[in-house]
C-alpha cells in the first residue's frame, strides 16, 4: 500500500512536471515599467491565455518605445513585444526590421498636464511657459506634430530637459509636463492633486500608438511566426477584459504589483479602458496606418515613400 501511495504522488507531480518542459519559452519585451498600460499582458499570464496556447511568457522593460523598437529589430534577446506605432514606422524608415502584428491604442495616449491653478487649457497657452521634455522620447514628436496641427509656433515654447517623473512640475520649475494619460496623469490625480489635462488627440494628434511588433526574420520563421500569433491571441483576452470589465482588471492587475496604490491602479486602469475603444482588441487597419505615416511624413520625419504593409502585418 505504501509503494502504492508513492507511485500515485510520483505521478502527481510528475505530469504538471512534464507539461511545464512542454511549454516553448518566450520573452516578450515591454516599452516601459510595469503599470496598468500594460495590464493585458499580465492579466493574460494571470489568467493562463499564454499557458493555454503552450507558451511559458516573461517579460522584459525598455525605457521608451524607440528602445524597445531598436531591440526587437536587432533580434537578439527579444523579436516580440510592444512599442508605439510613431516608433514603429519611424524604425522602419530607418530601416530597422520590425512590423506591427496588433494595435491596442488606436489614437496617441500622451496628454500635457499642468496645474490647475495656471489655468493653461490650450497649446497656445503654452507660449512662453517651460514644457518639460525627456530627451529621445516619441512624445517629443507627438507635441510637434500638435503644434503643426494647430499651426502654432513650437519655437516659442520654452523647452526643459526633464526626467519621466513629476517632480519638477509638483517643484514648479516647469509649467506642464507630458506622458500617457494613464500614467503620471492618473497617479497624480489619484492622489488627489488638481490639473488640467490637454489629450493630444483632441488637438489633431490621432495616429496609431501603442502596439505589439515583431521581428521580420521570426516572423518569416513557422515556427516563431505560430509563437507571435498566439502571444496576439493571449493579449487580445487580456485587453478585452480591461475593456469590458476594468474594475476586475485592476484587481487582477494589483496581484501582480501590490506595491501600486490601488486608487492609482483603479483610476489608470479605466483610462486604458477608454483608450482601448471598442473591441475586437488589437485590431489594425491601412487606413489607420496610412494616416500615420501621413502625419509623420508631413513632419519631415519619414522622408521615403512608406506604405502600410511595410510596417504593419495586414490581413
Amino acid at each position: 500500500m505504501m509503494r502504492l501511495l508513492v507511485t500515485l504522488i510520483f505521478a502527481v507531480v510528475a505530469i504538471p512536471a512534464a507539461f511545464a518542459q512542454q511549454l516553448q519559452k518566450v520573452e516578450v519585451l515591454l516599452d516601459w515599467k510595469p503599470l496598468p498600460t500594460y495590464a493585458g499582458f499580465f492579466i493574460a499570464k494571470e489568467l493562463g491565455a499564454f499557458e493555454r496556447r503552450g507558451l511559458d511568457v516573461t517579460f522584459g522593460e525598455a525605457q521608451g518605445a524607440t528602445p524597445a523598437a531598436e531591440a526587437i529589430g536587432e533580434g537578439k534577446q527579444y523579436w516580440i513585444g510592444s512599442s508605439s506605432g510613431m516608433a514603429t514606422v519611424l524604425g522602419r524608415a530607418k530601416g530597422l526590421p520590425i512590423k506591427s502584428l496588433a494595435v491596442y491604442y488606436r489614437k496617441t495616449p500622451s496628454a500635457i498636464f499642468t496645474r490647475a491653478e495656471d489655468r493653461i487649457a490650450h497649446p497656445r497657452e503654452l507660449y512662453g511657459k517651460k514644457l518639460g521634455i525627456v530627451p529621445g522620447s516619441i512624445t517629443n514628436e507627438e507635441l510637434r506634430a500638435m503644434f503643426i496641427a494647430n499651426k502654432l509656433d513650437f519655437s516659442k515654447v520654452i523647452q526643459v530637459p526633464v526626467q519621466w517623473d513629476p517632480y519638477a512640475l509638483l517643484e514648479k520649475k516647469v509649467d506642464a509636463l507630458v506622458d500617457y494619460e494613464e500614467m503620471t496623469p492618473a497617479e497624480l490625480l489619484s492622489e488627489g492633486r488638481r490639473l488640467l489635462v490637454m489629450r493630444l488627440s483632441d488637438f489633431g494628434v490621432r495616429t496609431y500608438s501603442f502596439n505589439l511588433i515583431v521581428n521580420d526574420e521570426a516572423w518569416a520563421s513557422p515556427e516563431k511566426r505560430a509563437i507571435a500569433i498566439k502571444v496576439a491571441e493571449a493579449v487580445q483576452e487580456g485587453y478585452t477584459m480591461v475593456s469590458e470589465r476594468p474594475a476586475d482588471a485592476a484587481n487582477h492587475f494589483s496581484r501582480f504589483f501590490p506595491r501600486l496604490a490601488p486608487n492609482y491602479v483603479v483610476r489608470s486602469t479605466v483610462t486604458v479602458a477608454q483608450q482601448l475603444g471598442h473591441p475586437p482588441m488589437g485590431t489594425q487597419t491601412r487606413a489607420g496606418w496610412e494616416e500615420t505615416i501621413r502625419l509623420l511624413t508631413s513632419l519631415n520625419l519619414v522622408t521615403k515613400p512608406l506604405k502600410p504593409e511595410d510596417v504593419a502585418i495586414l490581413d
